[in-house]
């Protein structure tokens, strides 16, 4: 009998291209491009397409990953972002009074992070991480310019004083600098930093030249913001790189010099918060320190919870210009209480450790850093600095970087190890 010859039906598709656009997606409206837009209205897109992509990934892993993988990948962002979630929004309302439901909206940016596990598991079933870079270098670079549009379109002035919150709170103003429309700051650092290394190491003429183009629309941005303390973290955090953690072996150095970095950490502390205060509506924030405290001391062990912007908020409670996302650590004590600030720093650590070892093993294994990982890590390092003031993974942009950083350094730890 004779064999049939097998053909390919021309009905069949590629999903390939739907998640390349829900991962730039996830990206651009996670750190905050979409925030220009309809009151940020595009968020919600972001977090549909980091969702999914995790359910694709999760789809995809069951037929195709080892059970223990898939579960580590499954279960793990699940129990962690939905504890997150669930229990701040429980807690809120057995401290004061309101809805649940009104709470977990309100902490829905968390799930953004799933676009990380996500990205993971769909690469690990076969997706080209290549590919998934460029995506998300190509969403850093729409970033910078998607700002720099409404920058030279927007009435600044006019924005500032707008009696919508969402709209005003899209300006800063003061003396010297003027009026300034907020950046996706955290893209900006991760794409000035990984396009620099790009430039260095890159054979290339039409990378190198998105690369130069990337650091040009960066440093274009950062002469309209001037964040000063931002810059000078970066910077130290690109000094230290050759020094402490260039190499594995010299990774111990930081335990031999943990002393001398506990005597400086004071008087850097106290000079950055003097530069904190000093800044304009340091009196109002002082004060909202002070207040902060106060409460902390009401619920020390899971904090006020999350509030609602549809129901009891944070100002109704404390006072009318209370933001804990403006106070460093101390609002995140104040949201999460001590075991959240706990959760915040050990997820904190694994991301800038994971990030480490993945440079190092790309370094290992291809002979030359990984720009878009090597970004990430000195963008850690330097959050590290700033923790106190900025613990940005606890909000929108941090949450998702992380996320994806994460899931990054994942997939090249494992891509190494196959090779090796």
């Amino acid at each position: 009998m004779s064999q049939q010859a097998q053909t390919t039906s021309p009905f069949q598709l590629s999903l390939n291209p739907v998640i390349y656009a829900a991962i730039f997606m996830a990206t651009f409206a996670g750190c905050q491009g979409g925030r220009y837009y309809m009151s940020n209205r595009l968020q919600e897109l972001g977090i549909a397409c980091a969702l999914l992509l995790f359910v694709m990934g999760v789809w995809q892993g069951l037929f195709r990953l080892q059970h223990i993988e898939w579960k580590r990948w499954v279960l793990s962002p699940i129990m962690l972002l939905g504890g997150i979630m669930g229990i701040s929004s429980v807690v809120f309302v057995l401290n004061y009074s309101g809805s649940v439901l009104y709470s977990v909206f309100s902490a829905r940016e968390f799930l953004l992070a799933f676009a990380g596990p996500g990205i993971y598991l769909l690469v690990r079933c076969g997706l080209p991480l290549p590919q998934v870079e460029r995506t998300i270098w190509f969403a850093l670079f729409a970033l910078m310019v998607n700002y720099l549009i409404f920058y030279f379109t927007m009435d600044l002035r006019a924005a500032f004083f707008s009696s919508d919150h969402t709209v005003s709170n899209l300006v800063t103003y003061d003396a010297w600098r003027g009026f300034r429309l907020k950046p996706p700051l955290f893209a900006i650092m991760v794409a000035l930093l990984g396009s620099l290394a790009l430039i260095f190491q890159s054979r290339g003429g039409a990378i190198k030249t998105a690369a130069v183009a990337s650091v040009a629309l960066a440093v274009f941005i950062w002469s309209i913001v001037l964040f000063r303390s931002t810059l000078a973290t970066m910077i130290l955090s690109v000094m230290l790189y050759p020094i402490l953690i260039s190499h594995r072996n010299r990774l111990k150095l930081i335990v031999v010099m943990a002393p001398l970095a506990i005597l400086v950490v004071p008087v850097i502390g106290s000079m950055a918060v003097e530069n904190f205060m000093q800044a304009d509506g340091g009196s109002i924030r002082a004060k909202a320190f002070l207040k902060a405290i106060e409460h902390i001391a009401m619920h020390p062990i899971l904090g006020a919870g999350e509030d609602s912007a549809y129901g009891l908020s944070y100002q109704d409670i404390v006072a009318k210009y209370f933001f804990p996302s403006d106070l460093g650590l101390i609002g995140v004590t104040y949201k999460y209480g001590i075991v959240g600030v706990i959760l915040y720093l050990t997820m904190h650590g694994k991301i800038w450790l994971r990030l480490w070892a993945a440079n190092m093993d790309c370094r290992d294994t291809d002979g030359r850093i990984n720009p878009l990982l090597w970004g990430m890590l000195i963008f850690m390092t330097a959050q590290t600095f700033n923790l106190a003031l900025n613990p940005g993974l606890a909000y929108a942009q941090g949450i998702t970087l992380g996320s994806l950083a994460l899931s990054l350094a994942s997939l090249h730890r494992v891509r190494c190890t196959n090779v090796t």
